[in-house]
């Protein structure tokens, strides 16, 4: 396909938090080497669902620094856990420099050589999405954050933000997870799955135009 714009999701597509995170759970008092992994994915499945709920409850945007602070609070009490508020701060400002895939920067180098603009398209805050563009080597054109449209994905109004902020009539998107791919397909944009989990999509009208096991996948089709 041809393209003038790619956007990536930043927390699945283009950053493992897995590995970026767990060492930082090393720093909670009382939890157990063997416990981060189910720690780390409850505190992530928090965090998106108080995204969810903050699109549900129509009240404006919960920016996601505090998603993922409340979450926090939700995993420590699920784990009859506490800690003191540096502890604390720590550990949520472990999300903003989130290590890359590796396959990452020469992914996106390849395709500035090509003379294509790249962005980040993601639910992070701008801050947040800002500090994870500076761990990989090439730069973004564009970072654009669902704080800008007060909804987080797969609200349609995420994927519109491209468009209305470059005037492009259409771009491909990088999606790093099922309901990202669900939430572009539903908006009319090309998307391709990054699907390192062998993953499937729960609405089959909303499969990813093209998919493969990582990034590397974008330049077969661009």
């Amino acid at each position: 396909m041809q393209t003038r714009l790619i956007t990536f999701d930043a927390y699945a597509a283009l950053t493992d938090y897995r590995t970026s995170l767990l060492p930082a759970l090393e720093s909670i008092p009382g939890l157990d080497s063997a416990e981060t992994s189910e720690f780390l994915e409850l505190w992530r499945a928090r965090q998106l669902g108080i995204a969810a709920l903050s699109n549900a409850l129509g009240q404006g945007r919960i920016n996601f620094r505090e998603c993922t602070s409340l979450a926090l609070d939700y995993a420590l009490n699920s784990h009859h856990l506490d800690m003191n508020a540096s502890t604390r701060e720590d550990l949520i400002r472990a999300w903003y420099p989130l290590k890359p895939w590796p396959e990452a920067n020469e992914v996106l180098a390849t395709l500035a050589a090509k003379s294509i603009r790249l962005a980040i398209l993601s639910n992070g805050d701008e801050d947040m999405l800002e500090a994870i563009a500076a761990q990989l080597d090439t730069p973004f054109d564009y970072i654009f954050s669902s704080e800008q449209c007060g909804m987080y994905k797969p609200h349609p109004s995420v994927y519109a933000i491209p468009s209305q902020a470059v005037g492009v009539d259409d771009y491909l998107h990088v999606a790093g997870s099922a309901n990202d791919v669900v939430g572009a397909r539903a908006a009319g944009i090309i998307c391709f799955w990054s699907n390192r989990e062998g993953d499937r999509v729960v609405l089959p009208d909303y499969a990813p135009s093209y998919q493969g096991p990582d990034l590397t996948g974008i330049l077969a089709i661009i």
